[in-house]
């Protein structure tokens, strides 16, 4: 009897090592799960930014922009929705690395692939899925995370508040 309740521990820890490795790193964070509002966007010494000036190379694009967003919204089904505007919205699939303290999302093209999707792809910066469907991974470094705050860092060190819609 001993002996069949060392193989039973001993193969709940195998397989908890071995398939639980990846549930560990990769996650849906129940926190994130909602929308979530801009509030403010500060630059890495702490001072608040009211205007980007964007350089897109190879597209011809520049401008400023007035951060005002995005809108975001993380499922509990693994999609997540990132509107710009109501005319610009990114969809995706999203999950949570646990050991980068990191949101990860697949942004996919949508077809028939426009101007920016496919230089994207050209260049290399696109991965290819298992349905020959092509999207580009976001990494959105979290600093802060609580039931209704999240503050996640982007280019240049700047770093982005949200709070959560009621």
């Amino acid at each position: 009897m001993t002996k069949i309740r060392l193989l039973f521990l001993l193969t709940i820890f195998i397989s908890n090592f071995a398939f639980g490795q990846s549930d560990k790193k990769m996650e849906l964070k129940t926190e994130l799960i909602g929308t979530w509002e801009f509030v403010e966007l500060r630059d890495a010494q702490g001072n608040k930014v009211d205007t980007i000036f964007h350089n897109v190379p190879g597209l011809g694009k520049q401008g400023w922009e007035i951060p005002k967003g995005p809108l975001l919204t993380y499922n509990s089904d693994g999609t997540y929705s990132k509107q710009f505007t109501p005319q610009n919205t990114d969809t995706g699939k999203w999950y949570y690395d646990k050991k980068k303290k990191a949101i990860i999302q697949m942004l996919y093209y949508e077809k028939p692939y426009k101007m920016a999707a496919q230089y994207l792809i050209d260049k290399g910066h696109a991965k290819k899925d298992e349905n020959g469907d092509y999207y580009e991974v976001i990494t959105d470094e979290v600093v802060e995370l609580t039931d209704d705050k999240l503050i996640i860092i982007e280019r240049e060190g700047r770093r982005r508040t949200f709070k959560k819609k009621k």
